[in-house]
């Protein structure tokens, strides 16, 4: 069963009924709130704008720090131009409203994430998504002089699973294509820094945009899209833009400011992630990867076993409240090694074979 637990603040333990419980839940894979230095940066920032800027972005009065952050995150991130949101929900919904004005035929992969969905729009749940890829491509060779929108996490993170791409280059030439990437799960974790995916990408055959949250593995409370000019000066003239508040500019600073403790805390959650894979790599009962900080597992009652041994797993019912519990055990930068090897050696008993 699903367990709730009733903290201030997370980190890698959580005091539960007077007793510490090693925190395996959550998306904070790079464990930046655990840092007093990023605290501390963030403090001089809120010193610095205060704590808030409820203005909107066309308005007369403007903060360089936004523009600034933008022009960082879009040269980290080799891509051509970047706009900042107030979350990423905010930012998946104005960039799928942008393409699909567009484009003729939206086909969206399994497991896409709200965010990017149009409404009504229905994913290919009953098929895997390599089975996907498969039926895009049969598709898109029927078809002549049409407008194509592809929907798709860069990764699942409930499975996990990580999506390649690189299929689009075979597409017929005859069509025209547009990519819509939720990299909310990749920003910090995936890729050569903590940028996300679009750098892998950017080449393909296809008008692009990658959007997400930032407030998971990166700890700031905004989103962003990145991506084509045209379509990015679309979404600038959209009013979703135009009257919504920007994020909290503090944050921002901290960011660009806290390179260097981002860097290293992604250095030390993947020697965390390398070592859990290699510890379970023989295990047939759990599903990981060697570059993502997510366990998954079927056996339900295992997170009651791992809760008795005072660890907190994620488990909670996806994607609606009536969807049976996804089980999951995330990996963070702010686990110590002993905290690890406490945890492989609790799951390596729960399955002996």
């Amino acid at each position: 069963m699903s367990h709730i637990y009733q903290t201030n603040r997370l980190g890698r333990t959580v005091k539960h009924h007077g007793e510490d419980f090693l925190h395996f839940s959550g998306t904070a894979y790079l464990g930046m709130a655990s840092l007093p230095a990023f605290e501390e940066l963030l403090v001089k920032g809120i010193r610095k704008y205060g704590p808030n800027h409820g203005s909107s972005r066309n308005s007369n009065v403007q903060l360089p720090i936004y523009r600034d952050f933008e022009n960082h995150f879009a040269f980290e991130a080799g891509a051509p131009d970047a706009m900042l949101l107030s979350s990423g929900y905010l930012a998946g919904h104005l960039a799928v409203q942008t393409m699909m004005m567009d484009t003729d035929f939206i086909w969206a992969a399994p497991n896409t994430h709200s965010a990017i969905l149009p409404v009504g729009q229905k994913t290919a749940s009953d098929m895997d998504f390599d089975g996907w890829v498969w039926q895009c491509k049969k598709r898109a060779e029927s078809l002549i002089g049409q407008r194509i929108l592809f929907l798709s996490n860069a990764v699942n993170p409930l499975k996990p699973e990580i999506h390649d791409f690189k299929w689009i280059k075979e597409l017929p030439s005859t069509n025209q294509y547009y990519l819509l990437i939720d990299d909310s799960h990749a920003f910090g974790v995936l890729g050569p820094s903590i940028y996300g995916t679009f750098a892998s990408w950017k080449d393909l055959p296809a008008k692009i945009l990658v959007v997400g949250s930032l407030g998971k593995a990166l700890s700031l409370p905004a989103g962003i899209i990145l991506g084509d000019l045209y379509l990015l000066e679309k979404a600038r003239a959209h009013p979703i833009y135009l009257s919504s508040s920007p994020p909290a500019p503090a944050f921002l600073e901290a960011f660009i400011s806290g390179q260097d403790l981002y860097l290293a805390q992604k250095e030390k959650l993947l020697e965390h992630v390398h070592w859990v894979y290699h510890s379970l790599k023989n295990s047939d009962e759990f599903v990981c990867l060697d570059n993502f900080p997510v366990i998954t597992f079927a056996q339900a009652q295992w997170v009651d076993e791992l809760h008795r041994q005072n660890m907190i797993l994620s488990s909670f019912p996806y994607p609606g409240p009536q969807d049976p519990p996804v089980n999951r055990i995330i990996i963070s930068a702010y686990h110590h090694r002993e905290d690890l090897v406490y945890l492989v050696d609790r799951l390596l008993k729960l399955n002996p074979n």
